[in-house]
């Protein structure tokens, strides 16, 4: 007996003989001829050292025959899995892309889009920064980062190519508990906030929301700022402290149930509060396929939230937007 097995193709001939208990109809099914279907399995049983199937009785597999037959499906079976689990390394793009965001999408933004784009080109590698935006604009400028999606800025580098990547409404976000009066999803009009406590966004790191209305508001007196995403958020949980933030950060609490939700959010009647989202890339960009890739899947999963948004504040009287930049 040979030390080694038949080929694969040798085995699929041997298991439709079996199978068809025919060489003609083996022969048909393998498209083969009858000829060489017979002269396959003669060389194997050679190979082997012994006889597969009863010629006397037509072409009854004998129990060596049997035998073998189960050992070949399973050696069939495990070559079809392994071509099956390459198929996936066939698809996508490969290469290499890195990119970074704020927390504005890295909260509930960036997990999805990651997932859908490593799930698309899984042989791409894909590297990600969660960081302030002048960080993430200096990488950029140094070639750290091929791109990077930042809050509106007073004044977009001029080094640099700046397009308008997505715009988020604002909202009045609180806790659960405050005892503001308003109700989760009410309409709010920004006269309203007078004489509450509100944090006032860094302007460094967005566009000016608290425009000439708002500022009104405040009075004379200081002006907190809180330029820490978490933190904001721990001191709204813990305190009577509200602030006015983009909704992309708060995707979670509008479609889960009142026992869920982390804090009560607050559409302003109108116009509202607009947040544009800046795409930051060098200027003279020659974007792969894998970056191109990469910007349209959070663009993707962005617009889908930004229209979960727009659906919760859908009660808003309709009006021109205002866009608010420093």
């Amino acid at each position: 007996m040979n030390d080694s097995l038949p080929g694969l193709r040798e085995m699929q001939m041997f298991v439709a003989v079996y199978e068809t208990r025919s060489f003609t109809a083996a022969a048909a099914r393998e498209f083969a001829t009858q000829s060489g279907i017979s002269q396959h399995i003669k060389q194997i049983e050679e190979m082997l050292g012994v006889q597969l199937f009863d010629r006397q009785k037509g072409v009854e597999p004998t129990a060596a025959g049997t035998s073998f037959y189960q050992h070949c499906l399973e050696v069939v079976a495990a070559n079809s899995r392994a071509l099956q689990a390459l198929d996936t390394f066939e698809q996508g793009l490969s290469g290499e892309v890195r990119f970074g965001v704020t927390p504005t999408l890295a909260t509930y933004q960036l997990a999805p889009a990651y997932l859908r784009l490593m799930s698309q080109n899984p042989n791409a590698s894909i590297a990600v920064i969660d960081a302030p935006s002048n960080m993430l604009i200096d990488m950029v400028r140094a070639g750290e980062l091929d791109f990077a999606i930042i809050p509106s800025i007073s004044q977009p580098p001029a080094d640099l190519s700046t397009t308008v990547f997505a715009a988020t409404p604002a909202f009045l976000v609180s806790s659960i508990t405050h005892d503001s009066g308003f109700e989760h999803g009410e309409l709010i009009e920004l006269d309203e906030l007078t004489g509450f406590k509100l944090l006032a966004p860094d302007s460094r790191e967005y566009a000016q929301w608290i425009g000439s209305q708002l500022e009104a508001l405040s009075g004379p007196g200081p002006c907190y700022q809180l330029d820490a995403v978490l933190a904001t958020l721990d001191l709204i949980r813990q305190s009577e402290w509200m602030a006015i933030l983009p909704g992309l950060l708060f995707v979670h609490d509008f479609s889960v149930e009142p026992a869920e939700r982390d804090f009560r959010i607050n559409p302003f009647a109108g116009a509202g509060l607009t947040l544009e989202l800046l795409l930051v890339q060098p200027a003279r960009p020659t974007p792969s396929a894998l970056m191109l890739a990469a910007i349209s899947a959070i663009q993707q999963v962005t617009q889908e939230h930004i229209q979960l948004l727009s659906r919760f504040r859908s009660g808003n009287q309709p009006a021109k937007g205002l866009i608010l930049k420093s």
